[in-house]
C-alpha cells in the first residue's frame, strides 16, 4: 500500500528486492493464503515470526451508515475507487495525508479534518514539508481541530473550536490510524510454540522498525 502514495514508489522495489533475496535463500512465498491459529499448529514449526500488520480503525460516528464512506487504505491499495468530484478525508496523520495526495494528484477536490490542533503529528518533519507543499499546490483544504460530530447523507457536522459547522460531502474517506492485527497471536499465546511477533502486528510504527525486527527475529531462530 504505501507503494500507491505519491513519490512513494520507490518502496515497491524495496519489496521486490527483499522477497528476491528470500527466495533466494530458499524461503518459500505463498500469497493469497489464509491462515489461522490450528493451521500454524499443524504446520509442525519450530518457530513461528508473526508479521500480520495493521488493521485500519474505523470509528462509528453517528450517521455514518448512512454516508458514502470508503478506508483509506482501500483507496491507496486501489481496491476501491473515489468516484465523485469531491472526498472529505477524516484523519490528518501520515495515511490521510497521503490519502489527500493520491486523490488531490487524480483531480479530486480534497477536505482534509484533523481533530488534533496540527496534522502530520507522526510525520518526519521534512518529509512532512513536502507534502503540505503538494497538496497546498493541489487545493486541498486543510482543517485542523475540527472533531466530527456526525454525518449524514450528503454533509458532515463537526466542532471546529468553539464553532459548530457543516460541510457538503459526497464521498467520506476514513483515516482515523491502525491497531496492531494480535487476531492469530492472540490465538496462538497458549500454545507451546516459540513465536516472535514483528513490526505493526507488535505496534503500528514505521516500516525501517519491522525491517529491523525481521533482521532480529531471523537471527534468534
Amino acid at each position: 500500500m504505501a507503494a500507491k502514495a505519491p513519490h512513494k514508489e520507490e518502496f515497491a522495489s524495496t519489496v521486490d528486492t527483499l522477497a528476491s533475496i528470500a527466495q533466494r535463500a530458499g524461503v518459500d512465498i505463498r500469497l493469497g493464503t489464509r491462515i489461522n491459529n490450528q493451521a500454524v499448529i499443524d504446520s509442525s514449526a519450530d518457530v513461528i515470526i508473526l508479521a500480520t500488520g495493521g488493521i485500519p480503525l474505523t470509528i462509528p460516528f453517528p450517521g455514518l451508515e448512512d454516508s458514502h464512506w470508503v478506508m483509506a487504505g482501500d483507496v491507496l491499495s486501489e481496491h476501491t475507487q473515489v468516484q465523485t468530484q469531491t472526498a472529505l478525508v477524516i484523519g490528518g496523520g501520515l495515511v490521510g495525508l497521503e490519502t489527500a495526495d493520491y486523490l488531490s494528484a487524480r483531480g479530486v477536490q480534497i477536505t482534509l479534518v484533523e481533530m488534533l490542533p496540527d496534522v502530520g503529528g507522526d510525520m518526519d518533519i521534512l518529509a512532512k514539508n513536502m507534502l503540505l507543499k503538494r497538496l497546498k499546490k493541489n487545493d486541498v483544504k486543510l482543517m485542523p481541530d475540527t472533531k466530527v460530530q456526525r454525518l449524514t447523507k450528503d454533509a458532515m457536522i463537526a466542532q471546529q473550536g468553539e464553532e459548530k459547522i457543516s460541510l457538503p460531502i459526497e464521498t467520506v474517506v476514513i483515516a482515523v490510524g491502525v491497531q496492531a492485527n494480535r487476531e492469530l497471536s492472540d490465538a496462538l499465546a497458549q500454545s507451546d510454540i516459540e513465536i516472535h511477533t514483528i513490526g505493526d502486528a507488535v505496534e503500528p510504527r514505521k516500516v525501517l522498525d519491522a525491517i529491523w525486527e525481521g533482521f532480529e527475529a531471523g537471527n534468534k531462530v
